[in-house]
């Protein structure tokens, strides 16, 4: 399988088909050092062909250690400098201004001294006085139809900024594109402006993993670009609207870039339906591939697949329309990749438990939650102790230790309520596997208590099958 990969993405082995031997960490640094850092990318991918996600999580933690690592390859220059994205920035909520359903909502912010983030758009701007502005979405249709023709495609949602008092002295304007993979990256990004002359469109010199930096900003309409050419790989949201009639539910499944201008547009094209609350796909997804979405309970699914682009009024337009009989029960929806070429080839990029109050507009369905950490369907009410100590708190260590699907562990605790939206975001941050299991016992489990272990410990007993089994036999 590499060969053949290896052959498609043109690159080449230096010294022909290595004869690898040596244990699994020995072996990922001979294939670096004899094919450089792609290959060990280039291996989770076909990993993924293969439908083992399990390896390709495990070897995602290998491509992390790699980048960090004084021998990246792609390293910039300091002409190209990349710039980390730090959690110094404080959230701020704007105030929210609608008039006219048919009118975009115009979004308030004020700001003391400092560095800060919209909580709604992304935006980050630094300011070392007081300040106040406000900002509005603005339709992108037309402007990258112009873009189009320069060869840009949009990489971020076009907001037109005012700014009331004050000064900002830098703005970071979002973007949706995971530039991992993306040799001389502030190359490939450039900034449009649009002012009364007419579209400008302007190079950039720093980029972060999700914002680029504008220096003395002159305000109007503006949007990040991404040069068109190449494959590139996006953040994304999977958008949830759910409406029940009296003999059926309807779902709205949306695939999008991680747009906020967008999600706008589609929140009042379903505004008679309730939005349900979901995580986004752990990973980064490919730029028009084709996708497909079941569901753990009979239901009518349309169109059979939908393709990820980056036209706002194609994804505006094309969703999943599930229907099906009022569910019993909770039931998953489950997103999945096709891979082109490949006959019934897919795997899983996506997945989530719907609660039967969420779908069928029952009491806690406005939010999108329920009682926190309460017991699904078959869980039991009785706590799993050991010696009188929880579980899961008799084996932190070698669940710290030895737990690898965190992300799939972290997905299951957020829909089921036992860890809010700000914890999963923050936990997700943290690079390594052991960090974010001490980060969620020493914050989120203590706080649920022993509802919110139990839950926890039947996840484990689903996603860690034989690492729980094995506890189970220890004294």
């Amino acid at each position: 399988m590499l060969q053949v990969t290896y052959f498609q993405k043109s690159i080449s082995f230096r010294y022909g088909y290595p004869n690898w031997t040596g244990s699994a960490l020995q072996l990922v640094d001979q294939m670096v050092e004899t094919c450089g850092p792609q290959s060990v990318e280039v291996t989770r991918e076909v990993l993924m062909d293969l439908n083992r996600t399990d390896l390709a999580e495990r070897l995602s933690e290998t491509i992390l250690r790699l980048k960090e690592g004084p021998s990246r390859s792609l390293e910039l220059g300091s002409s190209e400098k990349m710039m980390k994205d730090s959690s110094g920035w404080t959230k701020l909520e704007p105030e929210v201004n609608s008039t006219d359903e048919d009118e975009a909502s115009t979004y308030s912010l004020k700001s003391e001294a400092g560095n800060f983030e919209c909580s709604v758009s992304g935006l980050r701007w630094v300011c070392q006085e007081k300040v106040s502005f406000k900002y509005q979405f603005c339709s992108s249709e037309e402007p990258m139809k112009r873009m189009e023709m320069m060869k840009y495609m949009p990489a971020g949602p076009l907001i037109d900024i005012t700014v009331i008092s004050g000064k900002l002295s830098e703005v970071y304007l979002p973007h949706w594109i995971c530039i991992d993979d993306i040799p001389k990256v502030s190359q490939k990004f450039a900034v449009l402006h649009i002012d009364d002359c007419g579209d400008v469109v302007e190079k950039v010199s720093e980029v972060t993993s999700s914002h680029v930096k504008l220096c003395e900003p002159v305000f109007s309409p503006r949007a990040v670009l991404m040069k068109m050419g190449f494959p590139v790989k996006i953040h994304c949201n999977v958008l949830i609207y759910s409406k029940a009639y009296a003999s059926c539910t309807v779902l709205h499944v949306y695939l999008t870039p991680l747009d906020p201008a967008l999600k706008e547009t589609i929140d009042k094209d379903n505004k008679e339906y309730k939005f349900i609350l979901t995580p986004r796909p752990n990973n980064h997804l490919k730029m028009h591939q084709h996708f497909n979405l079941t569901a753990g309970i009979t239901a009518k699914i349309r169109p059979e697949k939908i393709t990820l682009s980056n036209s706002s009024q194609s994804q505006r337009s094309i969703f999943f329309d599930v229907r099906f009989k009022n569910p019993i029960s909770d039931f998953d929806l489950t997103l999945s990749q096709l891979n082109k070429g490949k006959r019934n080839s897919q795997y899983e990029v996506w997945s989530y438990e719907i609660l039967k109050e969420q779908a069928t507009g029952g009491p806690s369905s406005e939010n999108g939650s329920r009682d926190t950490a309460r017991p699904s369907a078959g869980e039991t009410a009785q706590y799993t102790t050991v010696d009188g100590e929880h579980f899961v708190d008799k084996h932190r260590t070698e669940l710290i230790n030895r737990v690898n699907c965190v992300a799939d562990i972290l997905d299951q605790l957020f829909g089921k309520k036992v860890i809010q939206q700000a914890i999963y975001d923050e936990i997700r941050k943290i690079r390594t596997t052991q960090e974010q299991m001490r980060e969620l016992f020493s914050g989120p489990l203590n706080a649920a208590g022993p509802r919110g272990k139990e839950v926890f410990y039947r996840i484990l007993e689903k996603k860690e099958k034989y690492l729980i089994e094995e506890l189970k036999g220890k004294k």
